[in-house]
């Protein structure tokens, strides 16, 4: 047996620790989304609504027109009572605005004119409905749904040497290390009406200290790996929040190290042959009269 030299990375030190973040606050406004779609089959020379907001509520999105048939002429959209695009047959356009209240269509000449609008709608409400049933979403700062392993967990620079007594009365030299936590949730509401709204991102975080060995030279790393989120809505004259979302996370120290090995040089073995082909069957002859 020969002595060899390799360099693996060594696990100093691993704990599974329970993090548990909450707040309570005010809800925002929150925000419902349609998907709007309307036939339009219109006398031409006459403005023709295709949707409007309700009063008090702020809306956005973006406007599809698609102008299939019609008089002969152009036909002209109108948002928020001003020409925002004018269309001939066959054609089409997306429009994205940032305050919508009301959408008309207008054919020039004679006949009728056939096309569709369609509409995808944020409307922020100004007063809530009754939750039947609200959802904790965990999610980026943009508001895109993330798995656990994408909750941030970054260990920060700080470390301190402490002294720690073990169960048996033996002293040892641990670092404190801290890390931070970071994650966002959007809460989303199903109401009785069967409206769904939703909240934007909500931050949640904390920094919080864990004992190691992770002496200089250790690279310490976080990883959660399961994540439940439960959400309560307190109240809907004054709107409150509740919410919790409970971790499990694995952090590790780690460092690379040289250690000595017995090992012995092979060589490849020889490859079994397997004959494919199936033996020969011995067929007796006809016995001759």
């Amino acid at each position: 047996m020969e002595k060899h030299c390799v360099h693996v990375e060594k696990v100093f030190d691993w704990v599974t620790r329970s993090v548990k973040l909450t707040k309570r606050g005010a809800l925002t406004e929150p925000i419902v989304e349609h998907n709007i779609c309307v036939n339009v089959c219109a006398p031409c020379g006459e403005k023709t609504i295709v949707w409007s907001a309700e009063e008090h509520v702020h809306a956005f999105g973006t406007v599809t027109v698609v102008y299939e048939q019609g008089c002969g002429q152009q036909m002209d959209v109108l948002i928020n009572g001003e020409i925002a695009c004018s269309l001939q047959e066959g054609e089409s356009r997306s429009l994205t605005m940032a305050r919508l209240r009301d959408v008309h269509v207008e054919c020039k000449g004679n006949g009728t004119c056939i096309g569709r609008v369609c509409i995808q709608l944020h409307q922020q409400l100004d007063r809530l409905g009754d939750c039947e049933h609200i959802r904790c979403i965990l999610t980026d700062a943009c508001g895109q749904p993330i798995t656990p392993e994408q909750i941030v967990c970054h260990i920060l620079d700080e470390r301190q040497t402490v002294q720690v007594m073990l169960p048996n009365g033996k002293r040892v030299e641990l670092q404190k290390i801290y890390v931070l936590v970071e994650t966002f949730v959007v809460l989303q509401c199903t109401r009785k009406d069967g409206t769904v709204w939703k909240t934007k991102p909500i931050s949640l975080a904390t920094v919080e200290d864990v004992l190691l060995c992770a002496p200089s030279g250790t690279n310490v790393v976080c990883e959660t790996v399961v994540a439940d989120c439960k959400a309560a809505l307190l109240s809907t004259t004054c709107p409150q929040i509740f919410i919790s979302v409970h971790l499990c996370q694995h952090i590790q120290s780690l460092g690379r190290v040289k250690v000595e090995i017995d090992g012995k040089t092979c060589t490849p073995r020889i490859e079994q042959q397997v004959d494919v082909c199936p033996a020969h069957l011995f067929i007796p002859s006809c016995p001759l009269l």
